[in-house]
């Protein structure tokens, strides 16, 4: 039921006011991105926009491996075991760091392969090119800082990843002023100059995570003694747990970059248009997902603790709290259209095509949000990874894939009833989750004694 308990609601946002700001920095950096690459128009936008393609199924896929490891870590704080933790990150760092090294061996070896997979414009392909083989330099340092602001966020402590990404956007957006447009004397690289920053940001990341944990970290205590751990059955519980995350996120976000293969298809407009609604999608949708990240934390230490009913109250006020907000946020996503599109230097079509894709996202975005956090935030942390494996997947292959090839490029329907048709699978994978959600058969303890 209803929980009416005030510290209930303290504690929830305690914890998603930091992941808030963290998530409203990680948009405005993506936003500074898009800004100062739309002054030298839509071949450049589109170049870094396509580009980091790779990159977001590289994050995506360490998105898996956290979420993984958090629900481990988050039961087993409501337990306290603090040894089993510090072997669970240290399996996590090791698999981060492997996966780190597989995608920039990629972007440095066939980067023009992997941006051809997405557009024929060879103007886009050659300049993404240069772009790809520099900021893949980031990679292993964005892997490591992501996975420990995620297991970190498992203990309740979340305040440091506003530190980390804060001044991470700072270092992007000066280098990107610095290098992009050649000021204070430094040569004007363009989209190269774009990379360079991203890259030097992602490397100061790293560098203070690592300060955090050497000298800050007063709950997990981690030493370099973690790659030396090694427990047999914590590592199967990892696998077991981990797995099914990892290849759900890895699904999803080769799902979601062939969708922007049928978006980089249907012309760089388009592509251009897209990349300006996803940054308001975005931005509308950061409160709405810090909760969600809230709840997983909140939930997973709830079921570590054996407090079940307390586990099912959670969720459903969680439930009723998200809905309201993405109503609004929806609203907001309608009424801010016109305004967003006039910051930006694209052309007249672009622009139109970013309001049909922003009106598209001003309804599905209620679904999106009620799919994120019953899905990522309260069925992953009871264990029920399996069932969200084969919910997020389903829909996105079996329907919302297909359906767009096709009318993308046999029915040649307008741009906004082809991004009406790939995000439908929203609407079906929030409806299913809902029903599993209610259910309460997702409640699962997967800690050892």
């Amino acid at each position: 039921m209803l929980i009416k308990d005030k510290s209930f609601y303290k504690m929830l946002l305690a914890i998603a006011i930091p992941i808030t700001l963290q998530n409203l920095i990680n948009v405005a950096v993506g936003m500074a991105d898009t800004l100062m690459l739309g002054q030298l128009g839509e071949i450049e936008l589109s170049a870094s926009a396509l580009s980091n393609q790779l990159y977001f199924i590289f994050l995506i896929v360490n998105f898996g491996l956290g979420g993984g490891t958090c629900i481990l870590v988050s039961q087993y704080w409501g337990k306290k075991d603090i040894p089993k933790i510090r072997t669970i990150m240290g399996i996590m760092y090791k698999v981060s760091i492997a996966l780190s090294i597989i995608f920039t061996l990629l972007a440095l070896c066939i980067p023009r392969q992997i941006i051809s997979i997405f557009t024929n414009d060879i103007n886009v392909i050659n300049i993404g090119e240069q772009y790809l083989r520099i900021v893949c330099i980031g990679y292993i340092f964005a892997s490591i800082s992501n996975c420990t602001v995620m297991a970190f966020r498992s203990v309740q402590t979340v305040k440091i990843s506003i530190v980390i990404y804060g001044s991470s956007l700072l270092v992007n957006v000066f280098f990107n002023w610095l290098l992009i447009f050649g000021n204070l004397g430094a040569p004007e690289l363009g989209v190269i100059g774009a990379a360079i920053a991203t890259v030097i940001a992602r490397i100061t990341e790293f560098i203070i995570s690592i300060i955090f944990i050497k000298f800050f970290d007063t709950k997990i205590k981690l030493r370099w003694d973690i790659f030396k751990r090694a427990d047999k059955s914590l590592l199967i519980d990892f696998i077991k747990i981990t797995s099914p995350v990892v290849v759900n996120e890895l699904i999803w976000s080769v799902g979601s970059a062939t969708m922007s293969v049928i978006v980089g298809r249907m012309g760089t407009e388009v592509v251009a248009a897209n990349s300006i609604a996803n940054v308001v999608n975005q931005f509308m949708t950061v409160f709405i997902y810090a909760l969600s990240s809230s709840a997983s934390v909140i939930i997973g230490n709830s079921i570590g603790e054996g407090a079940y009913k307390k586990t099912k109250d959670a969720s459903f006020t969680i439930l009723l709290s998200i809905t309201v907000l993405a109503v609004i946020s929806g609203c907001l996503v309608f009424i801010s259209r016109p305004f967003v599109v006039d910051f930006y230097n694209v052309s007249a079509a672009t622009k139109s095509f970013a309001m049909d894709i922003m009106l598209v996202n001003s309804v599905i975005i209620v679904f999106q949000a009620l799919a994120n956090t019953t899905n990522v935030g309260m069925l992953r942390a009871g264990g029920d990874n399996t069932f969200v494996l084969i919910n997020d997947v389903i829909f996105m292959w079996l329907v919302a894939l297909p359906l767009g090839f096709v009318s993308a490029f046999v029915w040649k329907l307008p741009v906004i009833a082809v991004f009406c048709i790939i995000r439908v699978d929203e609407v079906l994978k929030s409806t299913c989750a809902l029903i599993r959600l209610l259910s309460f058969k997702w409640i699962n303890n997967v800690t050892r004694d």
